[in-house]
C-alpha cells in the first residue's frame, strides 16, 4: 500500500507533468501539442530569468543565514558550563510553531510604522550601534581568515574576507539614512558625520516594501524558527567527536578557532555536505509559501522567485504548459547541483572509533 500511494501521488503526476510540458494544456477542452515551444518561450522570457536570479539570492541568503548559525550556536552551547538543557529548550521552542503562523507573526513585527515591534527596537539604536555590530561580525570573519592564511588556505580565506565585508556592509547599511542624507553635499556630510554617529533614524523602515530589505526580511523568520532544530543536530554530532582530538590539538598549541576549522569541520564534513544539499534544494522550493505570505512576490520588492513564477503561471493565469516546463527547467538546475554534491559526498571518509571506511 505504501508503494502504491507513492506511485499514485508522486510518480503518476510526474509522468503526467512531463506530457503537459509539451502541450498548450486546457482544463476544459482539447489540449494542443506544441512541442518544445514552452521551453523556447521560457528561455527568452526575461521575467523567468529575473525570478531565477531572485531565487538564487534567496537561496544564498538562506544558506548564509540558516546554515552556518546553527553550527556556531551548537559549538557555543557545547561550551556553556551550566544551563545547557534550558538553552536547548529555549532555542528549540520556535520550531514547534507552525510555519505559516511564524511568517504571519513576523509580518506583524515588520509593521512599516514607528509602532511596529521591530521598528521600535531599530529606531532606538544609534547609527554607531549598527556600524559597531557590523564591525564585530567582520572582525570575527577576519579572525578566521587570519588563521586560514597562517595555514596558506587562500581560497577559503578569501571567502571569509568577502563574507565579513558583506556582513559589515549589510548591517551598516541600516545606518546610512542617518549618516548619508541624499540632499546634502559631500562637505556637509563629512562635517556632520561624527555627531550623526550618535543619532537615531527618525523614519521607520519599510522592511517588506523596500527591495533592499524585503528578501532578507523573508529569510529572517526561517533563521528564528530553524536555528534550534539545526543546532541540536550539530550538537549531537559534536558529542561524537573524541576528546582525544581536542587534547591533541591543545598539545599542538591550537587556538579555539583552530579547533573549529581543523577538528570540528573536518569531522562533521559528511553531515555538513548532506545538510548543505538539503538546505540548498529546500530554499528553492520552499520559498514560494514564505514569500507569498510576506510580500506576495511583488515585482517592486524583487522577491518573485522561480517557485512563485511557476505558481502564478499555473494557478493564476492557468498556463499549465509553460508552468510545467518552467518546473522541469528548475528541476534540471537542481538535479545538476545535487549530483555534483553527491559526488563530493561519495569521496568522504566516515570514521568510527579510529577505523575508517569509504561509503
Amino acid at each position: 500500500p505504501a508503494v502504491l500511494t507513492i506511485l499514485m501521488w508522486q510518480y503518476l503526476p510526474l509522468a503526467r507533468g512531463s506530457v503537459m510540458a509539451f502541450q498548450d494544456y486546457k482544463i476544459i477542452g482539447k489540449s494542443i501539442f506544441v512541442g518544445v515551444d514552452n521551453f523556447g518561450n521560457l528561455i527568452v522570457d526575461s521575467y523567468w530569468w529575473a525570478s531565477i536570479w531572485n531565487a538564487l539570492r534567496y537561496s544564498l541568503l538562506v544558506i548564509s543565514l540558516t546554515f552556518l548559525p546553527p553550527m556556531i550556536l551548537a559549538v557555543l552551547l557545547q561550551e556553556v558550563p551550566k544551563g545547557k538543557l534550558l538553552f536547548r529548550m529555549i532555542y528549540y521552542l520556535p520550531a514547534v510553531i507552525s510555519g505559516l503562523v511564524t511568517m504571519l507573526l513576523w509580518k506583524q513585527f515588520y509593521e512599516p510604522s514607528e509602532f511596529g515591534a521591530l521598528n521600535q527596537i531599530v529606531l532606538s539604536i544609534p547609527a554607531v550601534g549598527f556600524v559597531g555590530i557590523g564591525a564585530i561580525l567582520m572582525i570575527i570573519c577576519f579572525m578566521f581568515a587570519r588563521r586560514l592564511a597562517f595555514y596558506r588556505l587562500w581560497g577559503v580565506m578569501t571567502i571569509f574576507i568577502i563574507v565579513g565585508l558583506i556582513l559589515f556592509g549589510a548591517v551598516s547599511a541600516l545606518a546610512f539614512p542617518v549618516l548619508f542624507p541624499g540632499h546634502e553635499s559631500m562637505g556637509e556630510i563629512f562635517s556632520k558625520f561624527f555627531p550623526r554617529l550618535f543619532q537615531t533614524n527618525s523614519e521607520p523602515y519599510r522592511w517588506l516594501f523596500n527591495p533592499n530589505t524585503a528578501m532578507v526580511a523573508c529569510v529572517i523568520p526561517m533563521v528564528w524558527a530553524g536555528m534550534g532544530p539545526g543546532c541540536l543536530i550539530y550538537l549531537a554530532a559534536l558529542k561524537g567527536i573524541p576528546e582525544d582530538y581536542y587534547e591533541a590539538a591543545d598539545i599542538d598549541g591550537a587556538t579555539f578557532i583552530d579547533k573549529i576549522l581543523f577538528v570540528v569541520f573536518p569531522t562533521l564534513k559528511a553531515l555538513i555536505v548532506i545538510n548543505f544539499v538539503g538546505a540548498f534544494i529546500s530554499s528553492w522550493y520552499h520559498s514560494t509559501g514564505n514569500i507569498l505570505v510576506m510580500t506576495g512576490g511583488d515585482a517592486a520588492t524583487k522577491t518573485e522567485t522561480a517557485g512563485l513564477y511557476i505558481w502564478y503561471k499555473a494557478f493564476t493565469y492557468l498556463n499549465f504548459g509553460p508552468a510545467t516546463a518552467a518546473a522541469w527547467m528548475l528541476a534540471f538546475i537542481l538535479i545538476g547541483f545535487t549530483v555534483y554534491q553527491l559526488q563530493i559526498l561519495s569521496k568522504v571518509e566516515f570514521k568510527n572509533q579510529g577505523a575508517s571506511e569509504k561509503k
